[in-house]
């Protein structure tokens, strides 16, 4: 439910953002990032599912069909949720290359908007990079970087623990729900959670 509110006050705000200005025009008054979080909650959808609405999503893979060579290049988005007096609540894109022969993975998170600390909604600038390892089910990826909006930056260092998805590895998964976010000398409890599909299938 928590997640649910949380799209909920990005999207109202956006909605306010752009403006519902009416009819004609060439739609410029509609702001691009809601058609973002548009795909990025189908792309929920279809991977983890909605058990709440009746919908499965895919189920995890079998480590003895985990792909043991190749390279496959995942995409899609990344939530970080921040807990604050007022909450900061963030959308961005993600991107995962696992390379299978070398148990290898690196990849990056950037491209955020979302709420500020101080309430209103603004495009983030920064990336968070991705490095780790792969063997079968057991995938980790550490994450570093900093993010800003205007007089808010936000520091990252952790852990991700992630998973493969699907008959053979279609779709990547990979979270920190015990995540701390450094903001102007101060820490802060956070959840990260990265949803993603193969660009081509494994």
């Amino acid at each position: 439910m928590g997640r649910m509110i949380g799209t909920y006050v990005v999207l109202l705000w956006l909605a306010a953002c752009g403006g519902g200005g009416g009819s004609g025009g060439s739609g410029a008054g509609v702001d691009p990032r809601l058609a973002r979080l548009d795909i990025y909650e189908a792309q929920k959808l279809r991977v983890l599912g909605d058990p709440g609405a009746g919908v499965m999503g895919m189920a995890v893979t079998e480590a003895m069909d985990v792909p043991t060579g190749g390279v496959v290049g995942y995409t899609g988005a990344a939530t970080i949720r921040v807990q604050s007096a007022t909450p900061v609540i963030l959308y961005g894109d993600a991107t995962v290359s696992v390379d299978f022969d070398t148990t290898s993975a690196t990849g990056q998170m950037d491209n955020f908007f979302g709420t500020t600390v101080g309430g209103a909604v603004a495009n983030y600038g920064g990336v968070i990079t991705l490095s780790g390892t792969e063997t079968a089910q057991d995938l980790t990826l550490d994450y570093a970087g900093a993010l800003t909006a205007g007089g808010d930056s936000l520091a990252f260092d952790g852990t991700l623990q992630g998973m493969f998805l699907g008959p053979t590895a279609e779709a990547l998964t990979a979270s920190d729900l015990q995540a701390t976010v450094i903001s102007g000398g101060t820490a802060s409890d956070a959840t990260i959670v990265v949803v993603t599909e193969a660009v081509t299938p494994p």
